[in-house]
């Protein structure tokens, strides 16, 4: 199988007092060996995600600095698409389904990836129902 991962489905992976019990019949579903991508704004988004951990004093920066090792052993295959063609698809999505340009991002690249997109954004979730994109159950 093909998946897209976005920041929300892996900050409850490797945030420790964000992961659930009941989320790991969700995580199990992904085997080991499949394919499990990203586009390149995901590095942005858990950057500022583990900051706002230090800032809200949740966590240490060195506890932060921890969580790059889960991270890591997602083995997450980052898409570097970029372009003036690229940026119209998104800029369609974000009108589209009213979603934010980082959004716009993970549902392009699963659409183009035929893959099932992994999140726990509400307003992705609807967009990618609406716009024929396979989600985790």
């Amino acid at each position: 199988m093909v998946y897209v991962f976005d920041s929300s489905f892996v900050g409850t992976q490797i945030i420790p007092d964000e992961q659930d019990p009941l989320l790991d019949i969700l995580y199990r579903k992904i085997k080991t060996n499949d394919e499990k991508h990203a586009p390149q704004i995901l590095w942005y988004e858990i950057s500022n995600m583990f900051n706002n951990l230090i800032r809200r004093k949740r966590y240490t920066f060195d506890d932060v600095i921890q969580f790059f090792q889960p991270l890591s052993a997602l083995r997450l295959i980052i898409d570097f698409e970029t372009g003036i063609e690229y940026s119209k698809t998104l800029l369609r999505l974000c009108n589209d389904y009213n979603l934010s340009s980082y959004d716009a991002a993970y549902l392009e690249l699963a659409a183009r990836k035929k893959a099932v997109l992994c999140t726990f954004d509400d307003g992705l979730l609807a967009a990618a129902e609406k716009h024929g994109v396979a989600v985790l159950k």
